[in-house]
C-alpha cells in the first residue's frame, strides 16, 4: 500500500470514528476516549431513559468499553462490558450474541453506534419489564 492509499484510509476510518462519535453522543450516553497513536479506546456509559417509577438505584446500567484498532472500522473492536449496575447476567451474552451476529453480517462497517444502540434499547426493555411487575405487584398487594 503506497503512502497515498494509506493516508485516504486513515482519513476516511477517522471520519467514520467521528460519524459515531457524534451519534453515540447524540443517543445521551456519556463516554471518554482515550486516544494513543495504534488504537482508540471508547468507554460508554448505557443506562436508560425510559420513564419509570423505579428509583435512581435500581435503574440498569452498565459502561461498555470498546477497543478499536488504528483503522477501525475496517478492524474489529475488542468490547467489554464494565461498571454493571443491576444488569442481569443474561443481558450480558445477549447483547455479545448480537455482537457476533453483527461482525459476521457487516465486516468493514461500523460497529459501536449498532452495539450502543441494542444494549440501550434492551436495558430500556428490562427496565420497563420491571416497572410493570413491580406495579403489577403493589396493585396485588393492595387488593
Amino acid at each position: 500500500m503506497n503512502t497515498s492509499s494509506f493516508e485516504k484510509l486513515a482519513s476516511f476510518c477517522k471520519s467514520l470514528r467521528d460519524s459515531e462519535l457524534r451519534t453515540v453522543a447524540l443517543l445521551g450516553c456519556p463516554m471518554k476516549i482515550r486516544k494513543s497513536r495504534h488504537f482508540f479506546q471508547l468507554e460508554v456509559t448505557i443506562r436508560g431513559h425510559v420513564d419509570t417509577e423505579m428509583p435512581p438505584d435500581s435503574r440498569i446500567s452498565c459502561k461498555m468499553v470498546f477497543m478499536c484498532p488504528k483503522f477501525y472500522p475496517r478492524s474489529l473492536p475488542e468490547v467489554h462490558i464494565r461498571s454493571k449496575k443491576n444488569f442481569p447476567d443474561y443481558l450480558e451474552n445477549v447483547i455479545f450474541s448480537e455482537y457476533d451476529r453483527m461482525t459476521h453480517l457487516d465486516r468493514g462497517s461500523q460497529y459501536i453506534i449498532p452495539m450502543v444502540s441494542s444494549a440501550l434499547y434492551m436495558i430500556e426493555r428490562e427496565e420497563q419489564k420491571r416497572s410493570e411487575r413491580a406495579v403489577g405487584e403493589n396493585e396485588t398487594r393492595n387488593l
